[in-house]
């Protein structure tokens, strides 16, 4: 079993790898085509299939085996959905209402995901835990 620091420390390291592609991403679409809201979409849409894989890999290690491959990604998916959007509204919110470069926005909108998105894949996706469904609701 890992150490919540060990844990926390390989949740960083995948999502700095996925930063770097995101932002490499990112980069070079804003630079070609402007347009930072949309780039941003497409850099983050590709940095999250990366992520779930690292994730899935060297993060949550724990038995999964009462969730399907298909219905992980999914959850991740979604997941990374609601993470997009709310990358582009913190960075509608800080490039056209603050009027702060790009590349400082999508910073700010990185780390309010990065927390946001932890709580809820940990609690949700990758949940070891089957649900019990003889629970009372």
């Amino acid at each position: 079993m890992q150490s919540k620091t060990e844990h926390l420390l390989r949740y960083t390291g995948v999502n700095i790898a996925s930063t770097i592609v995101d932002y490499s991403i990112f980069l070079s679409l804003t630079h070609y085509f402007g347009m930072p809201i949309l780039q941003s979409c497409v850099a983050y849409a590709v940095a999250v299939v990366f992520n779930y894989f690292l994730t899935k890999r060297y993060v949550f290690v724990r038995d999964m085996s009462h969730k399907s491959e298909h219905r992980m990604f999914i959850e991740f998916f979604a997941t990374g959905c609601l993470g997009l959007v709310l990358t582009a509204s913190v960075i509608w919110l800080t490039v056209h209402l603050m009027n702060l470069p790009p590349v400082e926005g999508k910073t700010i909108a990185m780390l309010i995901c990065f927390v946001a998105l932890y709580f809820v894949r940990s609690r949700i996706v990758f949940n070891g835990a089957p649900i019990d469904k003889s629970a009372p609701v």
